[in-house]
């Protein structure tokens, strides 16, 4: 090809190109439902698993302050993060 000469698309490459941008648009949109679901189930592990483990700490040795600091917990943030993960509504797309 000579120097400063301009290509031209064909018709099927700009059918490729289409093809290629929808393909990406399709992944790109299904990762971002599948990181919003796997978000929201995140949050509720950490603080479902932190309440076990408060409570192993706390069936150890048990006193007051270490069942009220397990209460506190429980009312305070686990039971609002189960709550907000079943609250959130997954957009279903084409439904």
């Amino acid at each position: 090809m000579p120097f400063g000469a301009t290509m031209t698309t064909t018709t099927s490459t700009q059918h490729e190109f289409v093809h290629r941008a929808a393909w990406k648009a399709a992944v790109m949109g299904t990762l971002n439902v599948l990181l919003f679901v796997i978000a929201a189930r995140l949050i509720v592990l950490v603080a479902v698993a932190g309440g076990i483990g408060l409570t192993w700490i706390a069936l150890a040795d048990p006193n007051a302050y270490r069942l009220g600091a397990l209460g506190i917990y429980g009312a305070l943030v686990a039971l609002p993060s189960v709550w907000l993960a079943s609250a959130i509504e997954v957009p279903v797309f084409g439904v």
